[in-house]
């Protein structure tokens, strides 16, 4: 279980997979937060209060296959062809 800011959360991703982890539940919230007032930041909390109980929850069978079908649309989404020379 990972908390990230939008900013951040690709690079948790990639930090996690290269420890082994690649199916990591990420609770994300919009970047930036170090100016918010504790107010704010309770609501930011209890909108990803969803995903941290899930994440800590499912069963791994669940979060795997969650975890690879957002990667099949971020990871090369749809219709975005590789170029077929390097650039």
């Amino acid at each position: 279980m990972m908390i990230s800011t939008d900013t951040f959360t690709n690079f948790g991703r990639r930090q996690a997979s290269l420890k082994k982890l690649p199916y990591v539940v990420i609770a994300e919230t919009p970047n930036p937060i170090r100016q918010l007032d504790e107010g704010t930041l309770r609501q930011r909390a209890k909108g990803m209060l969803d995903t941290i109980i899930w994440g800590l929850t499912a069963p791994a069978e669940a979060i795997q296959k969650h975890n690879q079908e957002l990667a099949s649309k971020t990871v090369r989404p749809a219709g975005i062809v590789r170029a077929s020379h390097p650039v």
